[in-house]
């Protein structure tokens, strides 16, 4: 959104094109259960792996590469240009870079840049664009 700023527009067409530009980027969110429970049809076991794209629940797995491999088959990632992955503050760096290839040979259209995030909780955040 802030690339699209116009110094030089108004506020109402600036505040247009940012909003366009939002639109425009999908964002998952991959952690774990915290506990065991049942979630709009998910069945979900403590300990699991989940992803939420774009604030919705997207799958649930014991193993992290499966869900990773899922969601890199997504329509919202099969379609993007631009793909960035952080990884969090319990991801290796070897980890993470076992992640972009994967998803760097899934979405070979994508240019992919993986970024330490730092973040905790979150094994990765990812955007699509």
């Amino acid at each position: 959104a802030l690339l699209t700023l116009d110094l030089d527009a108004g506020v109402e067409d600036n505040v247009s094109a940012m909003t366009e530009a939002m639109a425009a980027v999908s964002t998952t969110e991959v952690t774990y259960a915290a506990r065991d429970s049942d979630f709009e049809g998910f069945q979900i076991k403590q300990g699991d792996y989940m992803a939420l794209l774009n604030g919705q629940l997207f799958d649930t797995q014991p193993d992290l590469e499966k869900l990773l491999e899922k969601l890199a088959g997504e329509d919202t990632y099969q379609s993007s240009e631009f793909i960035n992955i952080y990884y969090g503050s319990d991801v290796s760096e070897a980890d993470a870079e076992t992640t972009r290839a994967l998803f760097a040979a899934l979405c070979p259209q994508a240019e992919i840049t993986l970024l330490s995030g730092g973040q905790p909780v979150y094994y990765y955040m990812i955007s699509a664009e």
